[in-house]
């Protein structure tokens, strides 16, 4: 035992032995320097006492008797001059005259987790610069397609918009000219049809180039949003659409563009309402979100438009926005959610599309408070 003693005290460790009720029957000199108390003062006393007011409950010191094996936790310990300071402690048991001790070394490690808290930091800080140039560099990305698609809506529309359009006025007059049961008849109302869909397919182009810029004023977005379910009265009960509404209580009057809105509005449940070509539930509702509730910079508004079709497949989900990508074949031009997308960002709000987890998708729209 002298030897074990001698050994213990010249040790550069701090270094102390208590019981299994924590009471402290060894303290070395190493742990008296770096704690300021005396040897007689850690024998009158017992772990809890060198522990920081708020630690010492602690449950490790409910369990010293169990323990098996060398453990090691945190603990925030007080130096008789009532400094706190950070410790790694570690328990290892050990059987004396037939009953259970523990060699406990203390390392101070404020510096270093400090260090480690510091360097979490960094690199969360780093992750979320590496998030916004990713970010960035979409939206570029997407500014520069937007910046040629310009071009190209300018260029196609100044040289295929006249012909089509005097295609179109040939073909509807040879209609009203030949008798019904000419056989021609289905051939001509064809050529119409299409070439009124390559109508739309440029005056789509155009919106989306010359996107005008908000003329803002204060609106009721309730208002405005019931306005536009009135507009999709015959698309509705064509497709036996049932209406879901859950607007909650009053919100704010918005500054915003309320023809640009409707227009995003009207595309959303357009979309939705397509989805449901045999019957479904179209469910609206509105809500005040908190600033830090999603990644917003405050307050904002959203709205949110879900369907129960049969949903998006996760590759198209990432492309919904392109210009041009659509899902629904020859009967699209793939421009809408883009034209929607751009309006949102011009009124420094969001437009983000999901699956939900029964069917069909969700659109929220998030509307910030303050411009």
């Amino acid at each position: 035992m002298p030897l074990f003693k001698t050994t213990m005290e010249e040790a550069r460790l701090p270094l102390m032995i208590a019981d299994s009720k924590g009471r402290i029957i060894f303290a070395n000199r190493c742990l008296e320097d770096s704690m300021g108390y005396t040897r007689a003062e850690f024998l009158h006393g017992s772990l809890r006492d060198l522990c920081a007011p708020y630690e010492q409950n602690r449950y490790i010191f409910s369990c010293l008797p169990d323990i098996k094996r060398t453990t090691e936790v945190d603990i925030d310990l007080q130096r008789k001059n009532d400094e706190i300071f950070m410790a790694n402690v570690s328990f290892a048991p050990f059987d004396y005259r037939q009953a259970l001790h523990l060699l406990i070394v203390v390392r101070d490690v404020t510096v270093r987790r400090l260090q480690e808290a510091k360097t979490r930091e960094d690199e969360e800080r780093f992750r979320t610069l590496l998030a916004e140039r990713n970010m960035l560099q979409d939206q570029l990305h997407r500014c520069s397609k937007i910046a040629f698609m310009g071009e190209l809506a300018a260029g196609i529309a100044h040289e295929i918009n006249n012909p089509l359009g005097i295609i179109l006025g040939f073909v509807q007059d040879i209609l009203e000219e030949i008798p019904l049961n000419d056989p021609l008849i289905e051939s001509l109302k064809i050529i119409e049809k299409e070439t009124a869909r390559c109508v739309d397919v440029v005056k789509n182009l155009l919106d989306f180039a010359r996107l005008k810029h908000p003329e803002r004023i204060s609106v009721d977005i309730v208002e405005l949003l019931e306005g536009s379910i009135a507009l999709m009265t015959p698309g509705i009960k064509k497709n036996k659409v049932i209406i879901k509404r859950d607007f909650g209580g009053k919100t704010p009057l918005l500054k915003l563009d309320p023809q640009l809105i409707q227009q995003v509005f009207l595309n959303v449940m357009i979309n939705a309402i397509q989805a449901m070509p045999d019957a479904g539930v179209l469910s609206l509702s509105m809500g005040l979100i908190r600033k830090g509730q999603v990644k917003e910079s405050g307050d904002c508004i959203r709205i949110s438009i879900s369907d129960t079709g049969n949903g998006i497949s996760q590759k198209a989900l990432h492309r919904v926005f392109d210009p041009f990508f659509t899902t629904k074949g020859s009967k699209g031009t793939g421009l809408g959610l883009s034209v929607c997308q751009r309006i949102m960002e011009d009124h420094r709000g969001k437009i983000e599309i999901e699956n939900r987890k029964e069917a069909g998708t969700i659109c929220n729209l998030y509307f910030p408070i303050k411009d």
